[in-house]
């Protein structure tokens, strides 16, 4: 499972799951009737089996939700310092202004795309480059402004809360759920589908369908957890219009002002 769920989308994953749960369904079935028991006598098994399979599920999905959160928060802050940064360049002296401001929106852009783009899952992933250099720049230009005491401090103190609200977030960007839980998942609801199969009823027919729905909502289940637990791609992804507005604010500022253009 290792590689499939670092490099495969959740939906595609969880496709293969119903695949394998399917075929390990058909195989209880077929050992049941091998060995002769008869159908529900080894129902009590089951139902502990797929009890643990939901517990897993359960706690997996309260920490990507608790995740997905902590994530999207730190959108939030990480725009709320960029635009306090944005604020305080603007008292920055006329020569050093116009190209603060625009390192600053390169910045942003910067964030922007860096949240946007990249794989799957990030457990690997190197930091921002882009945004680092620029940040870098920003620094330098603010020891060449100067200024007295107090606007220096307030420029050092806004950069080292956007460098920190940048670094907090590409941490949280890298922390997934670890495989070997999401290994278990799939170890589980296989075992739970070659469960069920070997305790269900006689009537092959009549157990098809709810067999069939119990296996498109466990793995329905574990693609939501893997969706969540993935912050750029699939059906829930973490909103970036904090971000988005930000920059947008940023350009009306440098329209409507000229010394902010470069």
């Amino acid at each position: 499972m290792y590689n499939l769920v670092d490099d495969l989308p959740a939906v595609v994953v969880a496709l293969l799951l119903l695949a394998a749960g399917l075929v390990a369904m058909m195989a209880g079935r077929a050992m049941r009737q091998r060995l002769g028991e008869t159908p529900g006598e080894t129902l009590y098994a089951t139902t502990a089996t797929i009890s643990l399979f939901t517990l897993l599920i359960g706690f997996t999905f309260s920490v990507a939700l608790n995740r997905y959160d902590t994530r999207r928060d730190l959108v939030v802050e990480e725009a709320a310092s960029c635009f306090a940064l944005w604020q305080r360049l603007q008292l920055q002296p006329a020569p050093h202004r116009a190209e603060m401001a625009a390192t600053m929106r390169a910045y942003v852009d910067a964030r922007l795309a860096w949240a946007t783009q990249g794989t799957e899952t990030d457990r690997d992933r190197p930091g921002d480059a882009a945004s680092d250099a620029l940040m870098e720049q920003m620094w330098n230009l603010s020891r060449l402004a100067g200024g007295d005491g107090a606007r220096l401090r307030l420029m050092a103190d806004s950069l080292s809360r956007v460098d920190d609200a940048a670094w907090r977030r590409e941490a949280m960007a890298r922390e997934h759920i670890p495989l070997p839980v999401i290994d278990g998942l799939a170890v589980f609801l296989l075992l739970s589908a070659m469960s069920l199969g070997f305790s269900g009823t006689g009537n092959s027919r009549l157990a098809r369908l709810p067999h069939l729905l119990f296996m498109l909502l466990a793995t329905g289940a574990v693609m939501l957890v893997l969706d969540l637990d993935r912050p750029r791609s699939g059906l829930v992804t973490v909103n970036q219009m904090p971000m988005r507005e930000l920059a947008g604010f940023m350009a009306r500022d440098m329209a409507a002002d000229p010394s902010l253009q470069p």
